[in-house]
């Protein structure tokens, strides 16, 4: 059971802020996703799309090649309070502005969700943080010789839990409605994708509690969940969705917006730890389940001093050129 704070303590110990070293800025995430496109981008010709094109003279078929790529839309962050949000020059004035809305929804001040573990505790393996989604200060920038445009909007805000508190902190228990809550396996972040005997966590209920005894991987647990219910419409949650699915005009370009997050397959997206921006984790993409093999483990020696963590999510886009009104692709890529 989650316990919220309804009332002002008369008192407060100073909320302590995250090293430099756990946190990043808006020039790192920039410069991460810029040297890391060519791999974590997987930039390919996918395809060719096919459109009529009308004119006084009559009309004619038209043809440009469909591309393929993933772009960083977003930022996923996990916290424990707001002093020690990992993106601290977009995130603690976002996350302090929701705090007098959050008190507002629940009739009163409330604490940080967050709960730092001590080594003589016994649920040290229970994870619970506050969480958000901000779009990705590089989302709109093109780091491929044709790049998609996408539809996030850089440095907005699509999700923070504090106005999402009745769900993300339990108080209104919906998210026990959906059967993967009680099934075990149905939805689980997992080694291999099915392996339940070395799963992450599970990705319903979509709550700010989990239990798992690697704090990056806590996190990471966390982070698919937020991203699973921002990439889809008409969860019972408060978030601005982020685009997933169907076919728009776009800049120019007929965009085939990636489908909602996944865990476990590269065409839900790839995640990149981006807070603290250290060691395998942060230099490479992959998607959460990563096979654990041999003696090290995802995000070992990178943990984070204040257990906050950012993560880039990487989306899988694809367009053409419009040259008409769209009528179809024919595709051959990996998506």
């Amino acid at each position: 059971m989650v316990a919220v704070l309804v009332t002002v303590l008369s008192v407060r110990a100073p909320l302590a802020q995250a090293a430099p070293g756990d946190t990043t800025t808006t020039p790192a995430l920039i410069s991460q996703a810029m040297s890391s496109a060519l791999q974590c981008g997987q930039w390919h010709v996918s395809g060719v799309c096919f459109f009529l094109l009308c004119t006084m003279f009559g009309c004619k078929i038209k043809t440009s090649t469909r591309y393929s790529h993933m772009n960083p839309d977003a930022v996923v962050s996990t916290y424990h309070d707001t002093a020690s949000h990992p993106w601290p020059m977009i995130g603690i004035p976002l996350a302090t502005a929701a705090a007098p809305v959050g008190s507002s929804i629940l009739g009163g001040l409330f604490d940080n969700a967050g709960a730092r573990t001590r080594t003589e505790r016994t649920d040290r393996m229970r994870i619970y943080k506050d969480g958000d989604v901000i779009g990705h200060p590089a989302a709109g920038m093109g780091f491929f010789p044709v790049s998609c445009p996408s539809g996030v909007n850089s440095f907005q805000p699509y999700y923070q839990s504090v106005l999402d508190t009745y769900v993300w902190r339990g108080i209104l228990p919906v998210e026990l409605l959906h059967p993967a809550a009680w099934l075990p396996g149905l939805r689980e972040v997992c080694t291999g994708g099915t392996n339940l005997i070395n799963t992450w966590g599970n990705v319903y209920p979509r709550t700010g509690e989990t239990t798992q005894q690697h704090p990056v991987k806590g996190a990471a647990v966390l982070s698919q969940r937020i991203a699973d219910f921002t990439t889809r419409r008409g969860e019972p949650h408060v978030y601005t969705q982020l685009p997933s699915g169907g076919t728009t005009s776009r800049n120019g370009y007929q965009v085939f917006d990636p489908p909602p997050a996944q865990e476990n397959v590269m065409i839900g997206g790839l995640w990149q730890l981006s807070a603290p921006m250290v060691s395998a984790a942060a230099a490479s993409c992959t998607v959460f389940g990563y096979a654990d093999l041999g003696p090290l483990s995802y995000g070992d020696y990178s943990t984070s001093g204040s257990m906050s963590y950012a993560f880039t999510l990487w989306r899988p886009y694809a367009c053409c050129r419009k040259r008409g009104s769209f009528l179809f692709d024919i595709r051959w890529g990996m998506w």
